[in-house]
């Protein structure tokens, strides 16, 4: 099973997000296919298409599960209420028994940054915060 999430705000947390690098975009993910040359030194590129962590979510995705090119099994988490989807706005993650520990990891960041002003759900969770009173 796969869970959808905003690719923008997952690079924002991912902690191979680099901004220092590739004009604000860069990725030191060790696989990271995309990359350029800055500095004299090979860079990855930080794109929904080319993230080594998931895979981008394409509109059949959403409105045509049965389609052969879909993929099955998705939580779209609440997102997609216009029923569409835009290119490179989902990241498509692996949850479940076939993530990988990395998956769980980023995944983990991505849920704490959004939900950081959601008291309630840092509770259930166990983590504190110093953000909401």
């Amino acid at each position: 099973m796969k869970k959808a999430v905003l690719f923008d705000e997952f690079a924002r947390c991912c902690s191979y997000f680099n901004p220092e690098k590739a004009n604000g975009y860069g990725c030191d993910h060790p696989k990271q296919r995309d990359t350029d040359i800055y500095d004299g030194k090979r860079v990855g590129r930080c794109f929904c298409h080319t993230c080594p962590l998931g895979i981008e979510a394409e509109q059949q995705d959403l409105t045509e599960p049965d389609h052969p090119d879909a993929i099955p099994n998705i939580d779209w988490d609440g997102l997609c209420s216009d029923v569409e989807v835009y290119e490179s706005e989902y990241l498509l993650i692996e949850i479940g028994d076939n993530a990988t520990e990395e998956e769980k990891r980023e995944l983990c960041l991505y849920e704490r940054h959004m939900h950081r002003y959601d008291k309630k759900w840092l509770d259930e969770h166990g983590i504190p915060n110093f953000l909401v009173g």
